[in-house]
């Protein structure tokens, strides 16, 4: 049984999403599997999902916060703090309504810097990077996700520099409305919700009439297919959202 996140006829309760980048969409439809509300019940390892930890799957992201883990998300950053150039430093305090930050094991910490909508991960070794300003050396290596992790350095820098997030640097997906109302029609199905109740209650389409199937046959079909697309995002880990192969 997945959860039904929000009262799926109220587009307005799904709006918030629109701005939210692909670590918000992975979230919110990792949240709703069954597979990962029985491992949080269980408390059972959170890489399998491609987490540092597990987050609470009633959270929605602007309270989970979930951190992705780099088998998952290709475009965190890593860094070595440096005790060279203490001229140069960051300060991660400036952020702390933004911050997230979990201990790696072998030292240094796993960090989110977050709104909930939009994100940037830091994995930083060398040290504590809360404790006081530090100065980072970057480490960008190999080919194959040289691209995110570049543009995920700039969102960092415009941070670092601004204060807040780009909102050019962090534009909205372009296919988020379509990821939106599959989200509805997930919540619709974990509410027991038929076809004819998803038409009228996602295209406000009237189907109280016999011949409903007939009449809003486009209708039908466009609800058949989000919810055939719905079921398949279900079944799909995080790694598709986070690394683009999810359109």
């Amino acid at each position: 049984m997945v959860l039904a996140a929000s009262d799926w006829r109220d587009a307005h309760a799904y709006t918030w999403l629109m701005p939210g980048d692909r670590r918000c969409f992975a979230w919110e439809w990792l949240r709703r599997t069954s597979a990962y509300r029985q491992a949080w019940i269980e408390r059972d390892s959170p890489h399998r999902f491609g987490l540092i930890r597990l987050a609470d799957p009633d959270h929605d992201a602007l309270l989970a916060r979930p951190i992705w883990n780099t088998t998952v998300d290709h475009a965190v950053l890593h860094a070595e703090i440096s005790l060279v150039d203490q001229d140069d430093c960051c300060d991660f305090a400036r952020f702390v309504d933004l911050t997230t930050t979990l201990p790696a094991p072998c030292g240094g910490a796993h960090i989110l810097l977050s709104d909930g909508l939009r994100s940037i991960r830091i994995d930083v070794q060398g040290g504590d990077p809360m404790g006081a300003p530090v100065s980072l050396n970057w480490h960008i290596s190999g080919v194959a996700h040289i691209g995110v992790q570049v543009a995920a350095l700039g969102q960092f820098i415009t941070l670092a520099r601004q204060g807040r997030f780009s909102r050019n640097l962090h534009p909205p997906e372009r296919r988020a409305r379509r990821w939106i109302a599959m989200l509805r029609v997930a919540d619709a199905l974990a509410s027991g919700a038929s076809t004819r109740e998803i038409v009228s209650g996602l295209f406000g389409v009237d189907t109280s009439h016999p011949r409903w199937r007939t009449d809003c046959a486009s209708w039908r079909l466009r609800a058949q297919r989000l919810t055939a697309s719905a079921r398949a995002y279900l079944a799909m880990g995080p790694a598709g959202w986070l690394n683009g192969e999810i359109r």
